[in-house]
């Protein structure tokens, strides 16, 4: 048993430091998931709340928070569609791309930084085992929805 905790432990850390190392490179504008929020709209201009939270895979109540904030400091903006009144589309204004771009200027050095310390054989390695987790965690996550069906029967 220990032998499976230890690497998650481990990857528990990883996380841990990236998010602290990553907050000291923002100013008081920026939250936690504030550039994946950014760079899913600017990616995807005029996407649903409900797409983001399929992309970013967060609740609807944490993203209508990060939602509500960004369009109060004018760096998203989102209208409702003409079809369908429960939808709203978000856009980037102006000032979120210049937002965005900042916060992607210090991100990608950080970034390039922290991926040095490895070969490219062993950032290879990371990227096939992370791959390999995200899938097995999907497979089991699928596996649990379908037995919460059938007890739904």
């Amino acid at each position: 048993m220990e032998i499976q905790e230890q690497p998650l432990e481990c990857l528990f850390r990883l996380m841990r430091a990236l998010r602290r190392g990553r907050s000291h490179h923002h100013g008081s504008h920026h939250f936690h998931g504030y550039g994946r929020l950014m760079e899913a709209i600017s990616r995807h201009e005029g996407t649903s709340a409900r797409e983001l939270t399929e992309l970013l895979d967060i609740r609807p109540s944490s993203l209508s928070e990060m939602l509500s904030r960004l369009e109060s400091q004018g760096d998203i903006r989102r209208q409702r569609d003409e079809k369908d009144a429960r939808i709203s589309h978000i856009w980037l204004t102006e000032q979120g791309r210049r937002q965005f771009q900042q916060h992607s200027q210090t991100r990608l050095p950080y970034q390039d930084a922290l991926l040095q310390c490895l070969t490219p054989q062993e950032t290879k390695e990371l990227n096939r085992i992370c791959g390999k987790l995200i899938d097995c965690l999907e497979e089991q996550r699928k596996k649990e929805e379908c037995a919460c069906r059938q007890e739904d029967r």
